[in-house]
């Protein structure tokens, strides 16, 4: 055992920020002092027995021994084999077609018939919690929806060779994704911050005035162009993708990524030789990110509010996609997919 100086051990008591420490080190100074257990007792308004504890631990093991030891806690009621079952079920129940939700009380259900373990309501979502799940909303997908084509899709480099002109090389390719929304009169509502208790009422228009926002993002840079027109036809598609086109620097190649509506026909990108249209696989609109940036603008400026009519509908769209489109960095990270990429920019 290393013995410390009596001074040393005061300046350490002195420094010591944890008042429980500061106590057991005072306690050795005092008992480096000369003092002896009773009086130490009593200086320090605790128990001899405490003092006979510390003084015990620091002979046998120094300054170390008057460390904090860490409570070992109440065993866990299910072992790590039946934790990873449980997430087995949890997993398998999320995905599962048969309708209805996973609650807490048939998670309950689960570990009582399978493990003859019984859990307070509440501890049932701390430890879902500590197993690394969470309560959210689940995501739609249409029934005919291929995985499959999905995955196919995503090696969007073959395909966009094909696609491009020969003369265009990968390296000077710029994917761009492409959609468009409608907002207006009948609009979404969303949450709000609100007292609990209470349920706030947000008007919820039944007229039927709408603008059509079409948008294109480009990843790579953050580039970003917009067009707000009253109806959707191939004549404004041809217009938003004169504006890609415009936008898209000489000695670049914009690949425009979009679903396959009817108006999203290969003869609007005709007029332009730096522009090429890929549509994505049916019934798969997750695949474009443009559709979180609709996401984002009705819920953080359009969602709840009330339009007077069609210009005030548009002014608000013009207001919302260019307060998402001031800051860059937001735009490329919201809207970059690690499967979108077709070359070395």
């Amino acid at each position: 055992m290393k013995v410390n100086s009596k001074n040393d051990v005061l300046a350490l008591a002195k420094a010591e920020q944890n008042a429980r420490k500061k106590l057991r080190l005072l306690a050795v100074y005092h008992f480096l002092d000369g003092k002896n257990r009773t009086q130490i007792a009593s200086m320090l308004v605790v128990s001899r027995r405490i003092v006979n504890e510390w003084i015990k631990r620091y002979l046998s093991f120094g300054l170390d021994g008057l460390e904090s030891k860490k409570a070992k806690g109440r065993e866990p009621y299910l072992n790590e084999i039946q934790k990873l079952k449980l997430a087995k079920f949890v997993e398998k129940q999320s995905v599962s077609a048969t309708g209805g939700r996973l609650t807490g009380e048939r998670i309950h259900r689960y570990i009582v018939d399978n493990f003859g373990v019984t859990y307070h309501p509440n501890s049932v979502y701390k430890l879902l919690e500590s197993l690394g799940y969470s309560w959210i909303t689940s995501r739609s997908k249409h029934p005919k929806q291929s995985q499959n084509n999905q995955e196919t899709f995503k090696k969007v480099h073959p395909e966009t060779i094909l696609n491009t002109p020969f003369n265009v090389m990968p390296k000077d390719m710029d994917i761009w994704f492409q959609d468009e929304a409608r907002f207006g009169q009948q609009n979404t509502t969303t949450r709000v911050w609100a007292k609990k208790g209470t349920r706030p009422r947000a008007v919820k228009q039944q007229q039927f005035e709408y603008a059509y926002l079409f948008g294109a993002v480009c990843p790579r840079n953050g580039r970003t162009e917009a067009l707000i027109t009253p109806y959707v036809n191939k004549e404004v598609m041809t217009l938003h993708m004169e504006q890609i086109s415009k936008a898209t620097p000489i000695g670049r190649h914009a690949v425009v990524i979009m679903d396959g509506a009817g108006w999203h026909t290969l003869d609007t990108v005709q007029p332009f030789d730096n522009v090429t249209l890929i549509k994505l696989p049916p019934y798969s609109p997750e695949l474009n990110p443009i559709e979180q940036v609709w996401s984002w603008m009705r819920q953080h400026h359009l969602a709840n509010k009330s339009f007077k009519g069609y210009d005030d509908i548009v002014n608000s769209c013009t207001k919302a996609w260019n307060c998402f489109i001031s800051d860059t960095k937001r735009v490329i990270k919201m809207c970059t997919r690690a499967w979108a990429s077709v070359g070395t920019n």
